[in-house]
């Protein structure tokens, strides 16, 4: 079930705008002064926060205290989300496992439970909305407000004829993109009231660098970082980003489900992409997470404006350097 639909643009007709005026000389010579005036301040007030930028890439930043906060982690009953469950127990967090998966859900909420501190499983389908508001519901009940949001569900590619599936495309929307944003509304509000959170979301190196090859899993974690950078907007124009923090996720490929890795290894080209043990993404994760990292890439090696400036290298160039990184062209084996 997706949310209820009361878009006032679905059921009105369509009506043109009035048309713009046009502007005189004088009007249009006035708007360039004034941007340039603009202008001229930004570059004065940005001299301190670029050297607070600067200075911040030589200095550790400060660590915030999580122990006795409530964590939600979507997908948390396997792989990343169960290490990053895991990482957030071990810092004194009480934990809600949220999973399709309700056997490896109670499973991993016995092993959170060793770390003294209260965890419990819900069995939800997050792409669902009202099962979400429910969550929201069950979840206060039990464990208290959340601070902690871990969007972490998602669907891997687990082969390439699937890609093109509609049904394929249509659940991958669901569990990749929307339940983010069901999941944020859902939370958000107790944040903001509080003025105390922090809201993850575990995207990937595919949300900066498309490969052809997977262009669902791509359109969707492009998604994401999207909603993610739109959401740090949303935060800071409510004069909330000191107290709601974000943190968006780059992950290379992880070693957690075994068709997903199976693939990547027996297709030529795509052998050469590093995989990393969910462990140690589940730490830096958390590390991000204490310390109000906005983006992180993993390896940490790379940094998300380097990413940018390879999505916006001139395309040849950038399908030049793919090959090279890859040694050939990608041969695909489903």
């Amino acid at each position: 079930m997706t949310a209820p639909n009361t878009d006032l643009h679905l059921t009105q007709p369509y009506e043109w705008a009035e048309p713009v005026p046009l502007k005189t000389s004088l009007q249009r010579a006035s708007e360039v002064f004034a941007t340039l005036l603009n202008l001229l301040v930004f570059a004065f007030e940005s001299v301190p926060l670029w050297w607070e930028t600067l200075v911040a890439q030589f200095v550790t930043p400060g660590s915030k205290n999580i122990s006795g906060q409530t964590a939600l982690v979507t997908g948390g009953a396997n792989g990343l989300g169960q290490s990053i469950a895991i990482a957030l127990a071990k810092e004194g967090c009480n934990v809600a496992v949220v999973d399709v998966d309700e056997t490896n859900a109670r499973e991993t909420v016995a092993s959170l439970r060793r770390y003294n501190v209260s965890a419990e499983a819900y069995k939800v389908d997050v792409s669902n909305y009202e099962a979400v508001r429910q969550l929201g519901r069950d979840v206060e009940r039990d464990l208290g407000p959340v601070d902690i949001l871990v969007n972490n569900a998602g669907i891997l590619p687990t082969s390439f004829s699937q890609d093109a599936l509609p049904s394929h495309i249509e659940r991958s929307m669901g569990v990749n993109v929307l339940s983010s944003v069901w999941t944020t509304q859902t939370f958000i509000d107790s944040m903001i009231r509080r003025r105390k959170g922090h809201i993850v979301a575990i995207s990937s190196i595919a949300g900066y660098i498309a490969p052809g090859w997977a262009k669902t899993y791509a359109t969707t974690k492009f998604a994401l970082r999207g909603f993610m950078d739109a959401l740090e907007d949303d935060l800071y124009l409510r004069g909330q980003a000191n107290h709601v923090h974000t943190t968006t996720v780059f992950p290379f490929a992880f070693n957690t489900r075994k068709q997903a890795i199976s693939l990547l290894k027996a297709s030529s080209g795509l052998t050469r992409i590093p995989i990393y043990e969910p462990a140690m993404l589940g730490e830096t994760v958390v590390r991000a997470i204490k310390t109000n990292q906005r983006k992180v890439v993993v390896p940490e090696v790379l940094k998300p404006y380097q990413l940018s400036i390879y999505e916006n290298l001139p395309i040849k160039i950038r399908q030049l350097l793919t090959r090279t990184m890859a040694q050939g062209e990608v041969k695909l084996v489903d």
